[in-house]
C-alpha cells in the first residue's frame, strides 16, 4: 500500500505518484462485489435425503419462504437445534435413545415427546 504524504511533500512528486495515491483513494470508497456474506457463516456438508425428506425439505422452504427468508441450510439448521433442545430436556441421563435400533423406532420416540 502506498505510503499517505501530505499536499506540502507531493510538490516534487511525479506523475505516477500521484495516480498511485488516487487509486488508493479510490478502492477506500467502492464496495466489495456481490452478495453480501450472511451474519452467520456455515461450513458446507453434504446430507442424504430420501424421496419424502426431500419433498418435506421443499414444502417447508416454500412455506417458510413466505413469512421469513431463509435458505434450506438454516431449515436443516433449526431442526438440529431442535432436536438438541428436545433431547437435553428429556433425556434423564442418557437413556432418551436406549434401545433404539433404527431410524424409525428414534422418530417414534420424538414424536410420542411432541404429543
Amino acid at each position: 500500500m502506498a505510503k499517505r504524504r501530505k499536499a506540502e511533500d507531493m510538490s516534487g512528486s511525479t506523475f505516477a505518484d500521484l495516480y498511485d495515491i488516487q487509486t488508493e483513494l479510490s478502492r477506500q470508497t467502492t464496495k466489495p462485489l456481490g452478495r453480501p456474506r450472511k451474519k452467520v457463516q456455515r461450513k458446507p456438508t453434504t446430507i442424504y435425503l430420501t424421496k419424502e425428506e426431500t419433498t418435506m425439505l421443499r414444502r417447508l422452504h416454500l412455506t417458510m419462504g413466505d413469512h421469513v427468508s431463509l435458505n434450506k441450510s438454516e431449515i436443516v439448521g433449526i431442526a438440529i437445534e431442535v432436536i438438541s433442545e428436545l433431547m437435553a430436556e428429556h433425556d434423564e441421563d442418557d437413556h432418551f435413545l436406549e434401545g433404539a435400533r433404527n431410524v424409525d423406532e428414534v422418530k417414534r420416540r420424538f414424536r410420542n415427546l411432541l404429543t
